[in-house]
């Protein structure tokens, strides 16, 4: 019997592109966690800071989870911290040249994540996908 449950499905589309990112990173050699892509993705690719306050919330993670993250990627050389001159309380973040080029070679495996599971849409589909897509994680976030 198929499962008719909206929620369901849209779990199973989480876990398929968690696995296929999981996938990618192994292949690839990629010296990142899959669950530490949102960094790459938060933090922008020009390499300007951030300060490291705002990336633990707008990631939703503790100060101390993102703090153990970024001393992991900073030993690796993927990302830079540094302490503001003017508020000795405020650390920067941003990435390395070679972190950015894993930021967009992450974004490309995105995209030939969605191409596949877009494969049998034409564009107008894709459109209205997208735009349902963020009309439901707007009703969420009027839930929350």
């Amino acid at each position: 019997m198929q499962n008719k449950c909206i929620v369901s499905k849209i779990n199973k589309i989480n876990e398929a592109s968690n696995k296929f990112l999981t996938k990618k990173i192994k292949d690839e050699r990629l010296p990142i966690l899959q669950n530490h892509t949102a960094l790459f993705g938060i933090l922008p690719d020009d390499g300007s800071k951030m300060i490291f306050n705002e990336v633990a919330s707008i990631w939703k993670i503790s100060k101390s989870s993102l703090s153990d993250i970024i001393n992991k990627y900073e030993s690796q050389g993927l990302v830079n911290k540094c302490i503001c001159n003017e508020d000795k309380r405020s650390v920067y973040i941003s990435l390395t040249p070679e972190a950015i080029s894993i930021k967009h070679r992450l974004e490309a495996i995105e995209k030939e994540f969605l191409d596949l599971l877009l494969s049998d849409f034409d564009v107008d589909q894709r459109k209205i996908f997208e735009n349902n897509i963020d009309k439901a994680i707007k009703n969420i976030i009027k839930m929350l």
